[in-house]
């Protein structure tokens, strides 16, 4: 009986001639890849135009050639830091030139001199003696000719791109005919080719346009299946319908010190909506730092509470954990709600104490780190799980977590507003909610962009005004180096900030000694608090006027945004001012943010400028569940499913065999 696709993808990669046990483990073990159906959904990193012959004409910079050579000397070097370099020099009929191949130090064994051989690849000519760059050995009477490209593949130890190369064709000469999923209308919405085409055009294309399609068709796959998921994903059982009365809800409203803003209503009132459904609530709030996604959290917490059900809010760092318990126990002064906390350094009586109140029902809110992932962590009836900063979390993790409710629900909070592409891309599974506008009184925060050697001249500024009582922030990338934290601490306390008080905080500090730091700055104690990417998420003190970030070139534009955020916060606080400092050819990167405050347009300028795998790794397997979709190139393909016919086809279940939607699962 002949196989399906289905069943054939699941074979072993040693059912193919020229893999045994130890070449398909370098696959599994490399490229995760040790089933059929995953060898053929590799993807290339790029592809060659066939090399041509190497002549007076020929022989230009950045060209593809192939020439003949004999080789003079041989050597191998391992620059600092980097993979080891093994140098061929060559004589050809052109003149002297050198091959170099990186990270490949088996090359050194493989070439002798006086050796006749012909080699395929890029040349360079920018410095010195000309160069082929990771060249390939050729047959000089076997080489490629016509319009084909040629897919070059991640190499990994033991296994060269050809060798992966020649394992797909081998594959896909084997593989059963695909049965394609999707009907014509749905295809031609988007202008792309079958799935049994785009594999090919992926592995075998001879022309780049049908490079193009297949990524496309791939992309498209992607696009459908995570739409798919969301739309199966609001089918949540019901849970019950929550009609609180309207005192109620004005009750929880006044335990809040400041009125609640036009935005938040409309959120708050949508997720009441959604309460009173009896639908399980899954979304995504998103928008402006400082535009009080807090509040909105409190006041739904408290709406579940009133049900008498159970609450967690996870943070991902233990500074914001134990903010928002200070502030979740401020708001409930006098109240009956018990708010708790988990942390990792919790003395053994205070976890005990915790554990037994949660699994008592009488702590309503629990508020923690990754201790609240404990398998000794029981709620008694656990309604509504509270991420903050939920990319920063794993999906088992979360998910954990929200187990130990019965079909929870689940509102994810981010401080960075997201283009909607890339918001759906990463969060595409969770309706979103928006907030745009700070609260407050709309207290303006310049940004000034500096170069580095200009920095004493910028501390310099800030001396009189911290004598004066203000307060600041130095911000760095990382802790250790000569540009790390602890050095430029050091640096300031001997120098610029010799007579004024400072402390540092950072990720391996412990909770308490964080805490501590936090609390002497906020009472003004302290006049500057030196700190990594730990003040970006979260860290809230009223009326900081002042922030100063060293190296800004090594954050995001949207991070750079958010940790400017931190500043004039508060009812009554003083006008902010934050200095962006990197090298002078860096610069340029920086300079929008001068004149842009609006946190969604910064979020796009990141995206165009870094990319969004960069900024949300949406290329990376495990995160977002995409290999191939690109929210920067495919936007359009987001569009598409408001087509009537697309609409119209994912209303209707899956029933195809194997789901083949998508080919990178």
């Amino acid at each position: 009986m002949e196989l399906s696709f289905s069943e054939w993808a699941k074979k072993p990669l040693t059912c193919l001639a020229g893999i045994g046990p130890a070449r398909a483990s370098r696959f599994s073990d490399g490229l995760g890849v040790s089933q059929l159906g995953q060898l053929i959904r590799l993807i290339p990193n790029r592809y060659e135009p066939p090399p041509v012959a190497a002549t007076e004409e020929t022989f230009v910079d950045g060209a593809h050639i192939w020439l003949s050579a004999t080789v003079v000397g041989v050597s191998m070097f391992r620059p600092r830091g980097r993979p080891a370099t093994v140098r061929a020099v060559l004589d050809s009929s052109l003149g002297d030139l050198e091959a170099l191949w990186f990270g490949q130090p088996w090359r050194r064994k493989s070439l002798e001199v006086n050796q006749e051989i012909c080699l395929a690849g890029v040349l360079s000519k920018k410095e010195g003696r000309p160069k082929l760059l990771s060249p390939r050995v050729v047959d000089s009477q076997a080489l490629p000719t016509g319009e084909g490209l040629r897919p070059v593949y991640s190499e990994i130890q033991g296994l060269r791109s050809n060798q992966i190369a020649q394992s797909i064709r081998a594959a896909l000469a084997d593989a059963p005919p695909l049965a394609e999923i999707l009907p014509k209308v749905i295809l031609d919405a988007v202008g792309v080719p079958t799935l049994q085409k785009a594999l090919l055009f992926l592995h075998q294309p001879t022309r780049l346009e049908e490079t193009i399609l297949a990524r496309r068709r791939l992309a498209w796959g992607e696009v459908l299946r995570m739409e798919t998921s969301r739309l199966q994903k609001k089918k949540y059982p019901s849970v019950g319908a929550h009609h609180l009365d309207e005192q109620v809800w004005q009750r929880i409203f006044k335990r809040l010190p400041f009125s609640l803003n036009k935005e938040q209503k409309e959120v708050i009132a949508l997720l009441r909506k959604d309460l009173e459904s009896g639908k399980t609530i899954r979304r995504l709030l998103h928008g402006e730092v400082g535009s009080g996604k807090t509040a909105v959290a409190f006041a739904l917490a408290l709406a579940v509470v009133a049900q008498g059900e159970q609450v967690a809010l996870l943070a991902p760092t233990e500074i914001l954990a134990r903010q928002h318990l200070a502030t979740f126990k401020t708001w409930l002064a006098d109240s009956k709600v018990q708010v708790c906390g988990l942390f990792g350094d919790d003395t053994v009586v205070m976890r005990r104490n915790a554990l037994a109140a949660l699994s008592s029902g009488r702590s309503a809110i629990a508020i923690g780190t990754h201790a609240l992932f404990g398998k000794e962590v029981a709620f008694q009836k656990l309604q509504l799980v509270l991420f903050d900063e939920q990319q920063r979390f794993g999906v088992r993790q979360k998910s954990a977590l929200v187990r130990k409710g019965k079909h929870p629900h689940v509102l994810t909070m981010t401080a960075t507003p997201i283009p909607r592409t890339l918001a759906w891309a990463r969060y595409g599974a969770l309706e979103p909610c928006v907030l745009r506008r700070r609260i407050g009184h709309g207290v303006p925060i310049r940004t000034q962009v500096h170069a580095m050697e200009d920095w004493a001249q910028v501390m310099e500024t800030l001396v009189p005004r911290i004598h004066a009582g203000e307060r600041a922030f130095v911000v760095l990338p990382r802790i250790d180096g000569e540009d790390g934290l602890k050095a430029w601490h050091e640096k300031l306390e001997q120098k610029t900030f010799a007579d004024i008080p400072m402390r540092m905080v950072h990720g391996r500090m412990s909770g308490v000694e964080v805490s501590k730091a936090v609390d002497q700055f906020r009472s003004g104690k302290i006049s500057v608090l030196l700190g990594t990417s730990i003040v970006e998420v979260g860290l809230d003190i009223a009326d900081v006027p002042l922030m100063v970030i060293l190296n800004a070139q090594n954050f995001g534009l949207a991070s750079l945004h958010q940790l400017r955020g931190r500043l004039a916060r508060g009812k009554g606080a003083s006008p902010g001012e934050c200095h962006l400092l990197a090298p002078l050819d860096k610069m340029e990167r920086l300079l929008p943010l001068e004149k842009c405050d609006d946190g969604f347009a910064v979020a796009q300028m990141d995206l165009d400028s870094r990319g969004p795998g960069e900024l949300l790794g949406t290329r990376q397997h495990g995160k977002t569940g995409f290999r191939v979709f690109d929210p920067l190139q495919d936007e359009d393909l987001i569009q598409a499913l408001r087509f009537p016919e697309v609409h119209t086809w994912l209303k209707n279940p899956l029933q195809a065999e194997g789901n083949q939607i998508l080919v990178t699962d």
